[in-house]
């Protein structure tokens, strides 16, 4: 109850702070020039990112590159009125955000990234006034404060913890992974407790009868940093073919082999600094970076930990590549407050098509409707750059451009139906959470603006209610949490956000395969059809004790997205594979003539369905009547049915999947 208090008194402050700040900037027509985005309310002191025209960037960029060369820092451009404003404020030093790179400077010069500048001054100078002074200056077009970031994550890890007795594997699944029984997000079959129902999971290993990813594929995951040296992770994490660039402008990357520290501006991706966490009392590692890359592509069929979605098949580097972008960091040495702009950028220059994306802003600053020139902003250009030319150097790539996937946020409980920046920016995907019963976890943000929904967890069920993935291991670390292994258990659309980029990398490693190739236009549309219903569980209410409050479930329906992600669906549409979801228990009818060449009419039509999809959907009939294909399936599951018919002298055939369900859409079976 306290933290939903504090929210809404954040979100009251937060609206007479706006008005102070149209009021203060926007209001001053004749004298600020540029757009300023967003707003000063908790922004970072002394720090400001100005946009200018192309002749002032380039006078900047020669007195720049001269300093720099010369070992010196640049304090002052070299034109009079933009010094002016220099002294007033106390400039400290300016520099390009995104650094010079003979090799893509090109792009970043068509993108217009050249513009963008820091500028670093005095932290005591009123922000809102040097914002309005270098508003003023002739050639600044946008001036944007920088705030804080934050993963959206729910409460600290909770050690996994073997009980005793219990056996470490059931022989019947598809990866020899011991702990893969209890990543319910996978596959759920409604037996580990009282809240976990059949099928509220992402259908994974009838997906891994397809593929289970491929090194081709490159995630980039914009978070916390990843353990690289982690037993279950390290063999999937990516190498850089071309690493240790350093810039004429004084910026490196150094010795880059699997990501870079954005944050601190390293090549030492830092897991190893802990911070205590006031609100809940504990020691809060980095472990986010590392269970959301576990996610993904945890190492499949080592006989060792967890399970990736598209972590490969035999226990090497067969999975999808993992490269660490830390964006995030408990280390406050030079910490850096443009690390996830400049991430977007790397990673879609370095190869990603993919960008996990776990993080947002405190609710009062990233209410979309108030961030204000967010059309005209930094990061906005930055998340485009990634959409527009991830992938441009390989002819190959499935995806023609760059798909950026955003964790919705858990703030929902408190701030209700609000679009919530960067999430609800239309040009990317924005993930909600449920738990293990197909209902929304309690936190989780909600609206028509949210495109998917995944497995996300819920510990006001219990610990193992949440996702289970990686956490540190690092030996060399003294943990206060009793952890025994370099797992556990968390919770958060931070959780949901890579099960949705899990699957998006192993349908494009499907892809790949297949020679097959997509926009990111049609790729986002074909995830948002492969999605299961859901809105029908949306009913009565759910009590959420740790917080006090009573949530309203009808509430949420239509604003789930398109429902839960189904990754077998997803590389159904890959190749080519229609499928029609039936309802549980209930005889279903399919026009045939949906699936087949032409009109079926006075055409023998046979269906074949192998013995072990009979026994797996529980088949009870089947049968073809007048060019109507009936069947009712008593267990939840997928299977193949294929129909054949003859046409002049060629048997034509058509595979149709089966998708057997407990709940349908209500506007029709086909999908």
């Amino acid at each position: 109850m306290r933290k939903l208090i504090f929210a809404l008194t954040l979100l009251a402050f937060f609206a007479c702070s706006k008005d102070s700040l149209d009021e203060n900037l926007s209001g001053q027509k004749n004298e600020v020039q540029a757009v300023v985005v967003n707003t000063p309310e908790g922004a970072v002191a002394g720090r400001l990112s100005v946009k200018l025209s192309e002749a002032v960037a380039e006078k900047l960029n020669e007195v720049l590159t001269v300093k720099t060369r010369a070992g010196e820092m640049a304090t002052r451009s070299g034109i009079s009125e933009m010094d002016v404003v220099f002294d007033q404020i106390g400039v400290e030093h300016f520099s390009r955000v995104f650094p010079y790179e003979p090799r893509f400077e090109e792009r970043h010069r068509a993108a217009g990234l050249h513009l963008w500048y820091n500028v670093t001054f005095d932290s005591e100078a009123d922000l809102r006034q040097a914002a309005r002074l270098l508003g003023q200056v002739e050639g600044v077009k946008v001036v944007e404060f920088s705030h804080p970031i934050k993963p959206t994550r729910m409460g600290p890890v909770v050690p996994y913890k073997a009980k005793a007795g219990v056996a470490t594997r059931t022989e019947n699944l598809p990866m020899n992974d011991p702990m893969l029984e209890k990543q319910w997000h996978y596959n759920n079959p409604g037996t580990a407790g009282e809240h976990f129902k059949e099928g509220a999971d992402i259908s994974l290993f009838d997906a891994w009868s397809m593929t289970t990813g491929s090194p081709e594929i490159i995630v980039a995951v914009i978070d916390e940093p990843v353990q690289t040296t982690h037993e279950d992770i390290k063999d999937n994490m990516w190498v850089n073919p071309q690493p240790g660039y350093v810039g004429v402008d004084g910026k490196a990357y150094k010795n880059d082999i699997h990501g870079f520290n954005f944050w601190n501006d390293t090549d030492e991706l830092d897991w190893k600094t802990p911070v205590f966490d006031e609100q809940y009392r504990t020691w809060f590692y980095s472990d986010h970076g590392s269970h959301v890359a576990g996610t993904i592509a945890a190492v499949n069929n080592n006989g060792t930990g967890v399970c990736g979605i598209a972590g490969g098949s035999a226990g090497v580097s067969n999975g999808v590549k993992i490269m660490s972008c830390q964006i995030l960091g408990n280390n406050d040495v030079n910490p850096h407050y443009d690390a996830s702009v400049r991430a977007f950028v790397y990673a879609a220059d370095r190869g990603a098509i993919i960008a996990q994306c776990s993080w947002g802003y405190n609710s009062a600053v990233s209410a979309y409707d108030s961030w204000i020139g967010m059309d005209k902003g930094l990061e906005r250009d930055a998340i485009d750059y990634f959409i527009q030319n991830a992938g441009r150097d390989n002819p190959n790539s499935p995806l023609k451009g760059g798909l950026v996937v955003f964790a919705a946020g858990n703030d929902g409980y408190a701030v209700k139906d609000q679009k919530i920046w960067p999430s609800a920016y239309p040009n990317v995907i924005s993930v909600a959470a449920m738990g293990p019963d197909y209902l929304p976890a309690y936190y989780t943000d909600y609206g028509k603006w949210v495109n998917v929904t995944a497995p996300g967890g819920d510990a006001s069920y219990g610990d193992d209610n949440q996702v289970l993935s990686l956490i540190l291991n690092d030996p060399s670390i003294n943990y206060k949490d009793n952890r025994e292994t370099g797992y556990g258990y968390m919770q958060g659309t931070s959780m949901a956000c890579p099960h949705v980029s899990g699957m998006a990398a192993l349908a494009l490693s499907y892809a790949a395969k297949l020679g097959k190739q997509y926009t990111v236009d049609e790729f986002s549309s074909m995830m948002m059809n492969s999605c299961n219903y859901i809105d029908n569980y949306f009913e009565g209410t759910k009590d959420v004790w740790s917080i006090g409050l009573t949530l309203d479930m009808t509430e949420y329906r239509g604003k789930m997205g398109a429902g839960c992600l189904d990754a077998y669906k997803l590389l159904l549409s890959v190749n080519g594979t229609p499928s029609v979801c039936v309802k549980l228990n209930t005889e279903t009818t399919i026009s045939i003539d949906k699936f087949m060449s032409g009109s079926v009419a006075g055409r023998d039509v046979i269906v074949k369905i192998a013995p072990e999809v009979i026994e797996k959907l529980g088949i009870t009939t089947h049968k073809i009547e007048n060019g109507q294909f009936k069947i009712q399936c008593s267990k939840k599951g997928v299977g193949i049915v294929t129909f054949e018919t003859e046409i002049g002298d060629k048997i034509v055939k058509s595979d149709v999947a089966i998708i057997a369900r407990t709940s349908v859409p209500e506007n029709g079976l086909w999908l």
